[in-house]
């Protein structure tokens, strides 16, 4: 598989996992004793799908792949706003109803998640990309991770916990960080390998081309043969050309003789 590949798998991957976050979000659990969203499964691979593309790609692959992603989810959650509002039918059996409990979608949360969505993962871009560039990469993801997953949670909970007491927001929040830093563990070990196979696969690659590539040898006898064809074929045409001229001057010589001929024979009979 090649990079263009990968960096689109990733991006409809990134998508993917936005979409399903955002549908399962609506399933609550308990951690800590506090309530939060079983979105924590699904939602923080989004940030090791960024983080793969900047590796197979650069930043702005990164940035594209993450407008991509949020303009999907806008036109799922539009197009099926405007599916559930038409009038269903009475003749027969509508099963529409239990799709509408199982994809049941609050407007407000999807663009509250992907606005938290597209910030964060701008922020996990920016902070990996300056650590990289001091050659701090392993802090890089450790901070980028907790900040961008944080940032997210403190968004996504700011708009849509209004309504709530800060009690409960602040504990959501708090028990949302405890859960990504179990998990960005996990994400930064994933990258790691991911990341690790690639360089496998590329040496292999350089390798491989280095094999194909003619020797020194190769290219000296090469060359020495090349150089000998042109030298005789050099030779070839100077022959030809000698030849020529040859035949040339032997040609004028006859010509010039029989002139002479001609003038004996006119000389003569005009003595007689």
């Amino acid at each position: 598989m090649n990079r263009d590949f990968k960096k689109t798998f990733f991006t409809c991957l990134m998508a993917v996992l936005l979409v399903i976050s955002n549908l399962i979000g609506m399933k609550l659990t308990t951690f800590m004793n506090v309530t939060i969203g079983i979105e924590f499964i699904t939602f923080p691979f989004t940030f090791l799908c960024t983080l793969l593309i900047i590796n197979y790609g650069d930043k702005r692959d990164a940035y594209r792949s993450i407008l991509v992603a949020g303009i999907i989810q806008l036109l799922i959650t539009i197009s099926y706003t405007l599916a559930t509002s038409l009038q269903s039918q009475t003749v027969i059996a509508d099963y529409s109803v239990y799709v509408n409990e199982l994809f049941k979608i609050n407007e407000t949360n999807i663009l509250a998640s992907v606005l938290a969505f597209i910030i964060s993962h701008c922020l996990l871009i920016y902070i990996y990309e300056n650590f990289k560039f001091l050659k701090k990469e392993l802090f890089g993801l450790l901070i980028g991770l907790l900040g961008s997953m944080s940032l997210h949670t403190i968004i996504y909970l700011l708009i849509t916990m209004s309504e709530y007491s800060s009690e409960i927001v602040v504990d959501m929040l708090v028990a949302n960080i405890v859960m990504n830093l179990i998990i960005e563990v996990l994400i930064i070990g994933l990258f790691y390998l991911l990341r690790e196979k690639n360089k496998m696969i590329a040496n292999t690659n350089v390798e491989e081309t280095k094999n194909n590539l003619p020797s020194e040898n190769n290219i000296t006898e090469k060359k020495n043969i090349v150089s000998n064809k042109v030298i005789k074929k050099s030779a070839n045409t100077v022959k030809k050309k000698t030849t020529g001229s040859k035949k040339s001057n032997y040609k004028s010589k006859q010509t010039t003789k029989n002139t002479l001929k001609s003038k004996e024979k006119v000389n003569k009979e005009n003595k007689k």
